[in-house]
Formats: C-alpha cells, structure tokens, sequence
C-alpha cells in the first residue's frame, strides 16, 4: 500500500498540471514540480506559506475566497482565473477546480486543485468577439438591403439601413420564396445568382426589376454562399443593390445616341468622319450635295483645288494629333462664295485618338445679319433689360461661377399682380409705360454685377450672385417688392392724362450654389415659388427651398415679434449683483429679458443680432436705459442702496447715433438719476469705428459724471495705444477666461495680465462668469477687487435682487 501511494505521488509530482493541496488556513501542504516551477520557488519555501505570500494581493484573495466557496459549499468549485505567473508568462489564463477534503469526521480539512491553462482558448474566445465585432461594424457600414437566403430563395432574414431602400414592405417576403413573390422571370434570375454562387463562390451583376406602385425600380445582385457545418442547410448572403438612377440614365443616354444619329443625319450641316488612314467613313447628305461622294476616299482623292486640299489636310493633321479646331473659312458653292463655320476634332475612345470627325456650316446670312440678330436677340425692346436669352447666357454663367467659387446666390421670379387689369382699364400704352418704369426700378434695387432681365408680359427676373445668406436675400427682395409697391404716375389716351397706379409684385425665389442644378429648373423652381406666393395672396415672397423659407419666415417672425415686444413693452430688465473683495455688493448688472408670449423668458442671444441688424437695437436700447436710470433714481433715494452702481450694456449701434450722449443727458435730467452710479459698458467693437467721435461722445459723457467700463476685454483687437485715449474707469475680464483660469495656464496668464494692466493704467478691473471659489480666490491673490457671477448672484428680476440685498445688508 506504502509503494502504491509512492508511485501515485511521484505520478503526481511529474504531471504537467499544477497541483496542490492546503489546509484549512490556506497554508500550502504540497505543490507539485510543476506548481513549483511556474512560481520558481522551491517546494521548502512554498509548503506552509499561503496565497497572500505566493501571489499579487488581487489574486491572492480571489484564490482563498474560492477556496472558502469550496469549503463552505462542501463540493467543488470550477473558476476561471486571470493569471501571471513569473515561471510560465506565456499563460494569461487559468481554468482552476477546487476540491474540499474532510477528516474522517466529515469536518473541512483542506483544498485539492488544479489549474489547467486556457489562455489560447480564451485568446480564441477574443478574437472570435472582435470578428463578430468587426463583421457587424460591416454590415453597419453597408448602404445597401442585405438579405439571407436558402437555396430556394426563401427570405430568412434580412437587414437594411432604411426600409425606403426595400423593393417591397417585409411582409410581403420574409419567410417567402422569391417564386412567390416576384414574376417568374425576375425570380428566376434571383435563383440563377444563387446558384452561380453555389457553384463558382460568388455572383454579381444580376439585374432584375420590380414594379412597384412609385414606377419601376431595378436592382443588382452581390451574392455568396455562408459557411456552415455538415449537414446544415446551404444559406446565402445577398447584397441588393438599388441601380434605378443608373438604369434611367442608361436609357437616356441610349435615347440621345439615337437622337445624335438623328440629328446627325438630318441636321442642315456637313457633317463627316475619317479613320486613322485617313478615309472618310461617315457623311451626311448635305456633305455628299456640296463634295460629292466622299465614302473610302483620302484627302488627296476628293479632286478639290489644290489650296483646299492642302487646308483639309493641316486641319485633318492637327486633329489627328489631338487638337480640336474652330475655325471660318470661305468655299465657292453654285458660283457663289459663302462662310462656313468649321469645326475638326479627334474621335477619343478611352483617351485614345481613333478618328476625327468634322461639322462645316452655312453662316453667311448670319453673318450679314448678326448685329442686328445680337440686339434683337438679346435685349428687350421695350424696358432695354437683358431678355429671357440674354438672362439664361448669365444665369448659366452664374450657376458656374457659383459652382467654381462655393458660393451661393439666388434667382428671383417677379410678377406683377393684377397687371392685366391696367391694360384692360388703361391700354397698352399705360402698361408698357409702366414695365418701362418697372425695369427702372429693379436696376435701382440690385447691386452693381446683379442682373434685372424681363421675361416677357409682366415678368421679370433679377439674378442676385455671391450673396451672404437668406437674410441678403430676403433684404433685397424686400427692397424690391417696396419699389414696385410705390405708385406709378402715368400717361393715359391722347390727351396725355395722369393716371397714378398702383401695383404689387408676387416674387418666388430660388437657391443655387449648393449642388449641381441646372438654369431651367433653377427658373422652374423660382416659378413654382412665385405662383405659391401668389396663392398666398400675392405681394407676397416666397423661397423654394423649404429650408431657406423657414428660415426667412422665422426671421421674419422674431422681427415681427419684436416690433410687437417694443409696443407692447414685453421686456424687462433682470439684475446681477456685482461684490467687492469682501463680497458686499457695490451695484448691478442690467440684463434684458424678453417676456415672449409664447415662448416663456428669452435671454439676448435669441434676438439680439436680429435687433442690431434690423436697428431695432435703438428703441430697445434706449428702454434699456431709461428703466436702468429710473431704478438708480430709486436706490438713490435710500441709504442702504444710494451707493450701488447698475451698470448698462450699450450696442455698437446705438452707441453711434449722433445723438446718444443728448439722449442720455435727457434721460439723467427726467428720471433723477445720479450719473456718477452709472457705468455703460461697451465693447471693442464700439469703439474701433470712427474713434475721434467716439472719444468725443465719451468724453461728453463722462463730463456729466458716467462711467465707462470696457466689456470683454481681451477678446478684442484694439490697440493699447488706442485704448488709453479713451476716458474708461474699468475693464471687464471676459468670462471666457476666468472659466479655465484654473486649468489652462494661457487663461490664467491672460487674467493676471489684464489686472496687471488695469492696475498700470489706473483702471478698476471687473471679472465676470466666476462661479467657483477657486476662481474667486485666484483672482483675488492676484489684486482682483471686483467680482460678478454665479458664486455671488444670478441675474433675477429687482424684488428679487433687492430682498437678497436686504438680506446681505441686514
């Protein structure tokens, strides 16, 4: 028995699996060789240690609490182990099993395991993941329907990235045969690229088509066989592949083959074609009318003079050699000597010179008459604007400046409503009148490089290029519509009397300069644009483009709106405290707020570009300040609040009226205000345009006491030199760089700058957006002493802001 359990310990001892044995306490009470070597210790020095000892502390608990699952639970425990051992560190993973051992009373008396390497099939496992991984980031990718399928074409499943792009709803396929649902003809094909798949690997290019309720649309087929174990089923994999636009434009150009041959064979011109050798293989009856038989025939054989001959020949040369030739040259026909318009151009397949071919026309009476045809042609007799040919020459040219230069423009469609109304009530006379003095009016509307064109009737088109945005556009279309608005003063019958009439324009406008769209729908587009303005009531503007529209009907609303907030007095003015170093309040921010009616509580940036660029600005500006100077007559009045500043944003705009500083001198003298308490704050931008007015206007206000103080600084461009003739009291540090003063060193370095500069200059300096206490005391270090933001005070409205300033104070 002693020889029995020897031999099976020394079997133990040499297997190629590492197997131990602990005790209760998890002290090691044998290891074999292989334990021994992937910890490269001896077996002396691991019997008695514990994990804790042998193994990282990570490890090291997730073994013994193993090991306790396998004591407690009384049956053994199977886990899988992330590993690193020092003697194997190929091994990454381990399948570890763990056996409880009892004494003979049934009490735990230890741990048997093992541990099995799996680091390669948990690396399998990985790289199995990442394929799925990478063949479903694929089949993302696809743009196109995939569908798997059976050998008999029966639909299993499928996956599409829009189901616009399936030839029919899923219903109508899933677990069907193709049979089943496409005409036997297009079915078959869709089986033949199954078996063709089968049988080479793959198949491509099977087109079949279906008719579906929007038209006829046609797809190609990518197939190939999926892998499968034995026994299992064939399936496929099936690309479809929507090639409608293709197939269309394929039909098309295979129409225009024919209508070219077509055209060619019976056009009023010579037309001909040579070989390489130089034999004519293609003429049209009136080559053969002028030359005679030309088929088979050299240069050298057609039996002309010699001085045409030689011509054919250099302009035959030139073509042969790539070049296309344009050229008028004179020949004698019946006696008579004519021009003719000559073109000689290679024939090219695939880059390569195959042929040339050649077009001569009759011009001689075009040319007798072209200066007259070119006044005929291109200009309306009537208003002399650019006429419908003339405006598609540059509206072409415009459509490909646009293109060339990525910008965009716009067509405008004008009509003018009730016209006929005029000439029925009026005659002809008063109406031509009247489109004469139109076309005046739309040269007067347009930028010098834009077109005003009459279409005929009572239509017009103004083309507008390089414009920035639907605002431009809108602006000037506008404009438009008020010029035609304005009475027209008329002569009517033959006693020449005054007739003043009145007329409105119905305008559609369309886009271009964002994709490839050619002069007639582009005037199509405006077309339709124009007749939906004109069943919006006419005098109306309306935009093709759906986006362009909102855009221009939101615009115009917020206009509206504002307007209506102004007459209404929907503003209203909320307050930010501004601390000194001690947090005591020392004044305010005013900031405006809008009280929508439908949209709740707006802050500035929703309509304050709007309000500058339509000068509404102005009028808001000028409440802004009368409410500001009303408020600071209020506090005045009260000793907790008489030594608060409020401090007023100013726009560029308002701020250049000529006559700001009276208006301001007004409002101090009716509301009471003390000015010494108001601070206006202006921008860089305000300041950079026309300086010696603005430091005028600056030093006339501060001569009645009112502060400046310079907003944003620092996100501007003035110059120092400049900035230092300005009467200010105070620079603003933006907020923009007290956000990361703590974490972007370039911030921090701008800030301590500006103080630097404030201090230097004997300017007070403000800094705005400090919301953190490590903001507050950065800046403080840095001699900062005045402080806004959301750490001391959001903006609120007054009841507001004076009881928190009660509650300071108190």
């Amino acid at each position: 028995m002693k020889d029995d359990n020897a031999r099976l310990r020394a079997a133990i001892d040499k297997l190629r699996v590492p197997i131990y044995i602990k005790d209760p306490q998890g002290r090691y009470l044998y290891a074999n060789e292989l334990a021994c070597e992937l910890l490269e210790r001896a077996r002396a020095d691991i019997l008695g240690r514990t994990d804790a000892e042998l193994f990282p502390p990570e490890l090291a608990r997730a073994m013994q609490a193993h090991d306790q699952r396998a004591l407690t639970g009384r049956e053994p425990v199977i886990v899988e182990e992330c590993v690193r051992l020092a003697g194997r560190p190929e091994m990454n993973w381990g399948l570890s099993i763990k056996q409880p051992l009892f004494d003979e009373d049934g009490a735990p008396d230890g741990v048997a395991g093992l541990t099995i390497d799996i680091t390669a099939r948990k690396r399998d496992e990985h790289e199995l993941v990442a394929l799925k991984n990478d063949y479903a980031a694929i089949l993302q990718a696809l743009p196109d329907p995939l569908f798997v399928l059976d050998a008999e074409g029966r639909c299993l499943s499928y996956r599409t990235p829009s189901e616009d792009l399936l030839a029919a709803p899923p219903s109508l396929f899933m677990g069907r045969r193709v049979h089943e649902v496409l005409p036997p003809a297009e079915a078959e094909t869709c089986l033949e690229a199954l078996r063709e798949a089968a049988r080479v690997g793959h198949s491509t290019g099977k087109v079949f088509r279906v008719d579906a309720p929007g038209g006829t649309r046609w797809f190609e087929l990518s197939v190939a066989p999926m892998a499968r174990s034995a026994g299992e089923p064939q399936r496929f994999n099936v690309l479809s592949r929507e090639i409608t636009a293709r197939k269309q434009m394929e039909q098309a150009l295979q129409e225009r083959e024919s209508l070219l041959r077509a055209v060619v064979d019976n056009t009023p011109v010579e037309y001909w074609a040579r070989d390489l050798q130089g034999r004519c293989i293609m003429q049209n009856a009136m080559t053969a009318a002028h030359w005679g038989d030309l088929l088979d025939k050299r240069v050298g054989d057609s039996g002309e003079s010699a001085p045409v001959s030689a011509d054919w020949a250099e302009s035959n040369r030139r073509a042969y050699a790539g070049e296309t030739l344009h050229k008028e040259v004179e020949y004698e026909v019946d006696g008579e000597r004519r021009v003719f318009q000559c073109l000689v151009a290679p024939i090219r397949v695939q880059g390569e010179v195959m042929g040339i071919f050649g077009f001569n026309q009759d011009v001689t009476e075009r040319k007798r008459q072209e200066r007259q045809i070119h006044e005929l042609a291109f200009f309306d007799p009537l208003t002399g604007l650019p006429n419908r040919r003339l405006m598609y020459d540059r509206l072409e040219h415009a459509l490909s400046t646009s293109a060339r230069r990525g910008t965009e423009g716009v067509l405008l469609l004008i009509d003018l409503d009730h016209f006929k109304d005029l000439n029925d009530s009026h005659g002809h006379d008063a109406g031509d009148q009247l489109l004469v003095e139109a076309g005046v009016r739309l040269n007067a509307c347009i930028r010098q490089g834009d077109t005003a064109a009459r279409l005929g009737g009572d239509e017009f088109v103004v083309i507008l290029e390089d414009i920035e945005g639907v605002a431009q556009a809108n602006t000037i279309a506008t404009r438009i519509g008020e010029a035609l608005a304005r009475p027209f003063h008329l002569r009517c019958g033959k006693d020449g009397e005054r007739v003043v009439q009145h007329v409105s324009a119905s305008i559609g406008v369309g886009a271009f300069g964002r994709g490839e769209l050619s002069a007639a729908e582009l005037l199509r587009r405006a077309d339709t644009a124009m007749y939906q303005a004109k069943a919006a009531g006419r005098n109306a503007i309306c935009f093709f483009d759906p986006a362009m529209q909102a855009a221009v009907t939101e615009r115009a609303t917020l206009h509206a709106d504002l307007r209506e907030a102004i007459r209404s007095r929907q503003f209203e003015l909320h307050y930010q405290v501004q601390v000194d170093t001690r947090r005591r309040p020392v004044g305010a921010e005013a900031l405006l707020r809008w009280r929508h009616p439908h949209k709740g509580l707006l802050a500035p940036g929703g309509f304050i570009e709007l309000a500058e660029e339509t000068g509404l600005i102005v009028p808001i500006g000028h409440w802004v300040l009368e409410t500001a100077c009303r408020q600071l007559a209020r506090w005045a009045q009260r000793a907790q609040t008489a030594h608060l500043r409020l401090a007023v944003n100013v726009s560029a705009r308002q701020f250049r009226q000529p006559s700001f500083a009276d208006e301001v001198r007004a409002l101090l003298e009716s509301t009471g205000a003390p000015a010494e308490r108001l601070k206006l704050e202006l921008t860089e931008s305000s300041l950079i345009e026309d300086a010696e007015a603005v430091i005028e206007r600056m030093q006339a206000l501060r001569a009645l006491g009112i502060r400046f103080a310079l907003d944003d600084f620092g996100t501007g461009y003035s110059s120092l030199a400049y900035l230092k003739r300005l009467p200010l009291t105070q620079l603003k540090i933006d907020q923009s760089f007290v956000r990361d003063v703590m974490s972007d060193p370039n911030d921090a370095t701008i800030a301590r700058t500006i103080l630097a500069l404030g201090s230097n200059l004997g300017l007070a300096v403000i800094a705005e957006g400090v919301e953190t206490e490590e903001q507050y005391d950065f800046l403080a270090a840095q001699g900062c002493r005045d402080y806004q933001g959301y750490l001391f005070g959001r903006p609120v409205p007054m009841e507001v802001f004076e009881a928190a300033l009660a509650q300071a104070q108190g």
